[in-house]
């Protein structure tokens, strides 16, 4: 008897122990298309307000920030869809418009990787959890010239997609910085 609970015991263990079971797994070809809408949704956020050739100190000048305030939409749309599109380019926007620095001084971004533990789909729905690490280039301003600071942080997300035009488009996502990769 005493055995037979052990063994139970261990079982139920074990079992409660295990990932989740993904019962709405995504297909091989859809996994693929909503990786890579992540990251390269994930690159096009944070570079959407960063001027080519990067310009420090600031201000920057009007022409520049008029060319990126309408490249955001159209940047930021082949990867996001409503509610969160108009989000990010209210952020983008007003990274640009911001009077003391703005898109001054940053000089890149991306992200390193992107790793999704649960992607499900239902019809034109899916859902994708896990990391992304990413990375900036900025600097701040001094008499002496810039001093530059290349930060990365590793974030837990998750992410709603639906599937606009037979293809993949981020409609809302959440992060928070991952245990140890707080700033």
């Amino acid at each position: 008897m005493l055995r037979s609970t052990l063994i139970t015991a261990a079982v139920v263990l074990v079992v409660g122990c295990s990932p989740p079971v993904d019962t709405g797994s995504a297909s091989a070809q859809d996994r693929q298309a909503i990786l890579a809408v992540i990251h390269d949704g994930m690159v096009a956020e944070r570079t959407a307000f960063i001027p080519t050739p990067a310009v420090c100190p600031g201000p920057v000048p009007a022409s520049v920030r008029e060319q990126l305030l309408s490249q955001i939409p159209i940047r930021l749309g082949a990867y996001f869809t409503s509610p969160q599109l108009e989000k990010e380019i209210g952020i983008g926007t007003g990274v640009v418009n911001e009077p003391t620095n703005g898109a001054a001084c940053l000089y890149g971004a991306g992200v390193d990787w992107v790793r999704m533990d649960r992607v499900s789909t239902s019809g034109a729905s899916a859902v994708a959890a896990g990391q992304i690490r990413i990375w900036a280039s900025l600097a701040q301003w001094h008499a002496s010239g810039p001093s530059m600071a290349e930060p990365h942080g590793t974030l837990d997300v998750n992410f709603d997609l639906r599937r606009v035009g037979g293809k993949w488009l981020i409609s809302h996502y959440d992060w928070r910085f991952a245990p140890g990769s707080e700033p």
